[in-house]
C-alpha cells in the first residue's frame, strides 16, 4: 500500500487530538482498575483510548498489524505496524499532575514513518514524518544546539532495579555518576515519548536510556520526531543486558557514547 505520509499524519493528528479530549474529560473521576506490577497500573481511560485509536485506524488501514500499550497485538508479522501507548504517564495522569501523552507512531519494516505525540494538558502536538521535518504544532524543530557536554541537560531513563542483573545494576550504578559529573543537569521524566520531543524542540540537549527494557510504544513516535528535527540516534551496548537508546544533539552524541561504552 502506498502511503501520502503527509496526509496520513494529518489524519493521526485529528484522531489523537479527539482521544486528547476525551483524556481530559475524564481527568476529574479517572481510577486506576487493574495493576499490572507492584508499581504499574493501567485506568479505564487508557483502555479506552487505545480501543478508539485501533479501531479508527483499523478502518482506514485494514490490512496493517496494531501493537498497544494495553492489549494484545493485531496482525504482527505485516510490514506496516502502529504502535499506540494511549497515556504515557499513567501514574502522573491518576494522580492530577499534568505530566503524560498520547503517542501513535507507523512503522514500515521497523524503522518510523511517522509519529505524533499529544500533550493534552498543555495542547501542545509534536509530529513528524519521513522526510517532512519535525514540527510542534506549525513550527518547525531542529533540535538542541548546545556542543559542550558541561552544558548539556541530558533526561535518563531509569531501569527498574529488580529487573536488572547484578553486572547490569554496577554498569548503570557507574555510568549513572559519571554523567553527573560530566554533563550540566541529568532529568529523569520517566515518560520518554514527552522526552524524546523536548530534545526535538531544544528543551533538553539528550535522551538516554538505561533501562533497556521499555516497552516500544514508548519512545516509537518520539523517535522520528527526534531523527526529523535532526537529533543523531545510537545503540549503546553494555556489557551485560540488552542494548540501550541513545539520542542527542550531534555535537555531544559521540562524547557521551565515549562516557557509556568505556
Amino acid at each position: 500500500m502506498n502511503l501520502d505520509l503527509r496526509e496520513t499524519v494529518e489524519f493521526v493528528r485529528n484522531l489523537v487530538e479527539e482521544q486528547a479530549q476525551l483524556a481530559l474529560d475524564r481527568w476529574p473521576s479517572v481510577n486506576s482498575i487493574l495493576y499490572k506490577n507492584q508499581r504499574d497500573f493501567v485506568t479505564e481511560v487508557d483502555l479506552e483510548i487505545e480501543n478508539n485509536l485501533i479501531t479508527r485506524l483499523r478502518s482506514r488501514f485494514p490490512l496493517h498489524g496494531f501493537k498497544g500499550e494495553e492489549t494484545p497485538p493485531e496482525n504482527p508479522n505485516v510490514e506496516h505496524q502502529w504502535l499506540i501507548d494511549p497515556i504515557d504517564g499513567t501514574k502522573y495522569y491518576a494522580a492530577h499532575s499534568s505530566l503524560f501523552a498520547i503517542s501513535v507512531a507507523l512503522f514500515h519494516q521497523g524503522e518510523p514513518l511517522l509519529g505524533v505525540v499529544h500533550a493534552p494538558a498543555s495542547g501542545q502536538c509534536f509530529h513528524a514524518y519521513r522526510g517532512g521535518g519535525a514540527f510542534l504544532d506549525k513550527q518547525r524543530l531542529s533540535g538542541p544546539k548546545v556542543s559542550d557536554l558541561s552544558s548539556a541537560i541530558v533526561n535518563i531513563d531509569t531501569p527498574q532495579s529488580d529487573e536488572l542483573s547484578d553486572e547490569e545494576k554496577q554498569w548503570f550504578e557507574r555510568k549513572l555518576i559519571e554523567l553527573t559529573r560530566r554533563v550540566y543537569r541529568v532529568r529523569m521524566l520517566g515518560l520518554g515519548s514527552l522526552a524524546a520531543c523536548w530534545i526535538a524542540s531544544g528543551a533538553l540537549d539528550a535522551y538516554l536510556d538505561l533501562t533497556g527494557y521499555g516497552k516500544p510504544q514508548d519512545i516509537a513516535a518520539g523517535r522520528i520526531i527526534m531523527q526529523e528535527a535532526g537529533v543523531r540516534l545510537a545503540t549503546i551496548d553494555p556489557p551485560a543486558g540488552p542494548p540501550r537508546l541513545a539520542a542527542a544533539a550531534p555535537h555531544i552524541l559521540q562524547k557521551l557514547m565515549n562516557i557509556l561504552k568505556r
